[in-house]
This record gives C-alpha cells, structure tokens and sequence, in this order.
C-alpha cells in the first residue's frame, strides 16, 4: 500500500512540476545583494495557482502595472493587504514593529508612508495617473494596504523600480510565484526563507 502511494505521489509530482515550478533569470541589480544578475532562480507557482496571497518577507515575481514595462520583475514584499506600513529614515516598520533587514544593500535614500488613502513617498502622495493606487472602495482603512494588493521592494532600494515608484502591486493576475531557491550559477546555490 506504502508502494503505491509513493508510485502515485511520484507521478503526481512529475506531472505537476512542469506546471507549478518556472525559472526564471534575474535581469537587474535591484534584488542585490540577494540576488545577482543572471541567477537563475526557481520559482513556485502553486501558490498562486492555489489563490494564496505571498507572505511577508517572502521573494516573488509579477507582472508590473502595464504603466511600468512589459518584462517580469523580481522584489520582496514587505507588506501585505491590512498591514500598516512607514520606511522612515532608514527604519521599516510593519503593524507597527520594525522588520530587521540584514538583506539590504544600503539603507533607503527616501521615506515611504501608507497614509490618506494613498502611497507617501517623502511626504507626497504618489501620483494616481502613473502610480498604481486602487479606488477607496479597495481600502479597510486609510493608513493600511489595500485588499487584494502588496507592497514590494528591492533588496537594492535604491536602484529598483517597485513600489516606492509605482504604487501598490495587485496581487491577482500579476504575481507569477514565489522565488523558492537560486540554483544556478553554483558559487551563489541558495534556498530562500521568510523574514
């Protein structure tokens, strides 16, 4: 019976893989120093497929807003639908605690605050014809984000193009998955965990 059942999990998984695993090649130096250009990383779909909403902390990749380019991007997500968020001085805080990031390749050169219905970046509501922010009737609250969308950020603040730049990122129909693992080139093989 345990034969069978391992027989049948195998050929699930086979089956299955080609569909929920992609790779994808870092093209920028907006995730260093985590990610380098040209890695290549493993990324898992299910997930998404599943309709379940990347956790905090975790390395994704999406579709950006149509505004922004045409080419699948690579950032972090620092804060998900109902959490609080503020980058002020240097210092991330989520719901109020602040996140430690060892990843960073140097403190930010900006602020970013949730506050008014709208994204603040060095206290100036990013504009809404090129930024990506939903309608009122998408917020639980004015200083929190938005249902059904996230944060993202670059390892590398200040040389990624994310949220600090465009907006809320909407979660679905634009996050491909979750990065699960660098596997190539071999000096740099790394498995990828949550804050």
């Amino acid at each position: 019976m345990c034969g069978e059942i391992a027989l049948v999990a195998g050929l699930l998984a086979l089956f299955l893989t080609p569909f929920t695993i992609r790779i994808f090649v870092v093209p920028s130096i907006s995730m260093k120093p985590t990610l380098r250009v040209g890695d290549v990383i493993l990324v898992d779909r299910l997930p998404t497929l599943l309709g379940l909403a990347p956790p905090n902390g975790s390395i994704v990749v999406f579709r950006p807003p149509s505004k922004v380019a045409k080419t699948d991007f690579v950032k972090r997500v620092v804060a998900r639908s109902g959490d609080t968020f503020s980058l002020v001085d240097g210092i991330t805080e989520r719901n109020g605690r602040a996140i430690p990031e060892p990843y960073l390749a140097n403190p930010p050169a900006y602020d970013l605050t949730i506050s008014g219905f709208a994204l603040l970046l060095d206290g100036e509501p990013l504009a809404g014809n090129v930024a990506s922010i939903p309608p009122r009737s998408q917020w639980a609250s004015e200083d929190r984000v938005p249902n059904g969308y996230a944060l993202v950020l670059g390892d590398n603040r200040n040389y990624s193009d994310d949220s600090h730049l465009w907006g809320f990122l909407k979660l679905r129909g634009h996050v491909v998955g979750q990065a699960m693992a660098v596997v190539w080139p071999l000096s740099h093989i790394a498995l990828f965990s949550l804050e």
